[in-house]
């Protein structure tokens, strides 16, 4: 069997095969890029993804801005990230995921450096959108999660699980650092060492990631080649003699799975449930995000007391993500992503209707065990739809929800500033999130294309 480049369909170079082996020895080479790409995912996790929570107050505060509009920066920032999505996951796709990591954390670390130093506004507003969140949205969003679907298929939702806990890891342990620091020093002080994050730690680590495992000879999950040849001919693998039929099957599922072009993909209506069950979901979440320790606070609860609750709620993220990713290969993804969308409902409403430390740190570690939902909503366009073009329809369903990361944080901010409550922000997030888990509950495997149902045939 000729192992073939996944974005050229050509055959790989014959030493890159012996290069395979070199790097991985008797471990599978893809698990070492996944630990390289989980330690990048948890400082973008803190620094980008969980850090805007924390710099909301202080940098409303030393800049004179009141909430909705520094909201609206931080907001503007994620929005942009996915208004690019569908650009920057067909350059992921045409020219590979490690080259546009590069740049976008170039433009990370750098953009964290302008921010240390704003004074107003603009300069704010400069360095978060025209490069921290552009940056690392390109870099960690698009770019890393298409490696990881790229070097597993059988272990897929897994791999994506490990690299979702990672992240939520990282800001587990470094939120309470950079609380700790911007209580003692500053805002700024916690802004430089994101940037010392980006380009001291993650970028030196950038030339050890290869783009796919046929680049260095390999096949996803390290899978024997005559494993994945037995799969696409219909025979059993070469270890089972009278392999069952469900056995076969499974083969087939992971190494003969189809390949949907965008067009195709969109035809079907497991795509658009897809989408809309992921908007209203960030719909439900984004303003909640971001506004958490504001809510707490909202609540009477001191600053450094929201603080903990959120690393709780943060920390829950971590073996919630690995529970899921444990049985997200083998459960449907309907079940996964609808089941966890109640869940985090059920913690809206504890949040919104009590006061109460215990009950709200209940609701902490409800909304956390929730977002293990994660690496199934992302994993599930590679299951679905192959992948050849997952950066590209990843893009697209970001881009999709581009106006909630944008308007709903905002909004949110706008209504306390107007009315010093968060309680109809809650409902909204609750009403998204009963909607998004309906959704989801409708979503089914798709049906194979013309094309491929001849091939199949075949």
């Amino acid at each position: 069997m000729t192992l073939r480049d996944p974005k050229t369909n050509t055959p790989s170079n014959p030493t890159s095969g012996v290069l395979g082996r070199i790097l991985s020895g008797h471990f599978f080479y893809g698990w070492w890029v996944l630990v390289l790409i989980s330690i990048m995912a948890a400082m973008n996790n803190a620094f980008f993804d969980k850090g805007p929570a924390l710099f909301l107050l202080p940098v409303g505060a030393s800049l004179g801005l009141n909430r909705a509009t520094t909201s609206l920066i931080f907001s503007l920032g994620r929005s942009e990230g996915a208004v690019a999505g569908p650009f920057v996951g067909y350059l992921v796709d045409r020219f590979g995921a490690r080259r546009i990591m590069v740049i976008g954390t170039v433009l990370a670390g750098v953009g964290f450096i302008i921010f240390s130093f704003a004074q107003n506004l603009w300069v704010f507003a400069f360095a978060y959108l025209g490069f921290v969140a552009f940056g690392a949205t390109m870099a960690f969003q698009d770019s890393a999660t298409a490696m990881v679907v790229t070097w597993f298929s059988r272990y897929r939702v897994r791999a994506m699980s490990i690299r979702e806990a990672s992240g939520n890891l990282g800001s587990t342990i470094l939120i309470p650092l950079m609380t700790l620091v911007i209580a003692i020093y500053d805002w700024r002080v916690a802004a430089l060492m994101g940037a010392g994050a980006y380009l001291i730690v993650i970028l030196p680590l950038m030339p050890l990631l290869k783009e796919s495992p046929e680049s260095i000879g390999l096949l996803p999950d390290g899978a024997d080649e005559s494993d994945v040849k037995a799969a696409r001919i219909g025979t059993g693998p070469s270890d089972t003699v009278g392999a069952s039929s469900a056995e076969l099957q499974r083969l087939r599922r992971y190494y003969a799975g189809a390949e949907f072009t965008v067009r195709e993909a969109l035809r079907t209506t497991s795509f658009w449930y897809l989408m809309i069950g992921t908007v209203l979901r960030q719909v439900s979440r984004v303003g909640i995000d971001l506004h958490y320790v504001a809510i707490l606070e909202w609540k009477d609860f001191d600053t450094s007391i929201a603080a903990l609750f959120f690393t709780l709620r943060l920390g829950m993220n971590v073996p919630s993500k690995l529970i899921v990713g444990y049985f997200g290969d083998k459960v449907p993804a309907q079940i996964i992503l609808g089941g966890g969308m109640v869940l985090y409902s059920l913690g809206l409403i504890l949040l919104l209707w009590t006061d109460g430390l215990t009950i709200l740190a209940i609701s902490a570690v409800i909304m956390g065990m929730s977002e293990g939902i994660t690496p199934v909503n992302w994993g599930v366009i590679g299951n679905y739809f192959g992948r050849h073009h997952y950066a590209t329809l990843r893009g697209i369903i970001n881009m999709s929800y581009s106006w909630a990361l944008l308007s709903v944080p905002f909004a949110t901010g706008w209504w306390f500033d107007h009315y010093t409550s968060y309680s109809w922000p809650i409902i909204i997030s609750l009403v998204a999130g009963v909607a998004s888990a309906i959704i989801y509950a409708l979503m089914r495997q798709p049906k194979l294309p013309t094309r491929l149902e001849v091939m199949t045939r075949e």
